[in-house]
């Protein structure tokens, strides 16, 4: 078999809202504030929308590019503008999407091309919005450590975990998962297995949870 399964990034963004919106039980502890984390997590790739009505190829595969090997400076736009309209919406939202870019950046892509000047904007904006949020009675808390940094490592985890989801194939057999707002993690194995995803501890409220993305089967590659 020769095609190709493609899943927008947009719609993998879409699972982690899912995710965020079931998420907790007598080993995880609930996610707060559930409507802006949860609309950061569903929104975090919302940057890609443009790009993917007329994905480019990479003319080495022939396919279109990949969030992994897309080129650096499209990339950052890309999340820039993501980033800005999570910013637009929701102060708070924002925050966090423009933490996960930082967090990504730092993690995967630090020796490339404009990285650092990428990480230093968004600091910017993250001690912004912070001290903006400090002076909210109704935002103060979440601003914390080690509430924020719990928050933003929430949405890395469902980010990871909708990957291995739209991928089919898990390339790590393990997560490290933010049980509580008190700064415990705890250590998640996962596997796939015929009936599908295993985690244990199992982090959801629902038993099993049920997830569907939308895809588009090529007959080439």
């Amino acid at each position: 078999d020769r095609g190709l399964t493609l899943i927008r990034q947009t719609e993998h963004a879409r699972l982690c809202g899912e995710m965020a919106r079931s998420w907790g039980n007598e080993h995880f502890e609930p996610v707060e504030p559930l409507e802006r984390v949860a609309w950061a997590a569903a929104e975090h790739d919302n940057g890609w929308a443009e790009w993917e009505e007329a994905p480019r190829l990479n003319p080495k595969t022939r396919r279109p590019y990949t969030y992994t090997d897309i080129p650096i400076d499209q990339h950052q736009e890309i999340t820039r503008r993501g980033i800005g309209r999570a910013i637009a919406h929701d102060r708070y939202a924002g925050l966090l999407v423009s933490l996960h870019g930082s967090l990504l950046y730092s993690r995967f892509r630090s020796g490339q091309p404009g990285a650092q000047d990428f990480l230093e904007e968004q600091r910017g904006h993250q001690r912004r919005l912070v001290d903006e949020m400090r002076t909210d009675p109704a935002l103060r808390s979440f601003c914390e450590e080690p509430r924020l940094h719990t928050n933003r490592d929430l949405i890395f985890g469902w980010d990871t975990l909708s990957l291995l989801l739209c991928h089919g194939t898990a390339w790590m057999d393990h997560l490290e998962l933010p049980a509580d707002y008190g700064g415990d993690r705890v250590r998640v194995p996962v596997a796939r297995r015929k009936e599908g995803w295993i985690l244990d501890p199992y982090p959801f409220r629902m038993t099993p949870l049920v997830l569907s993305a939308a895809a588009l089967r090529t007959e080439q590659t």
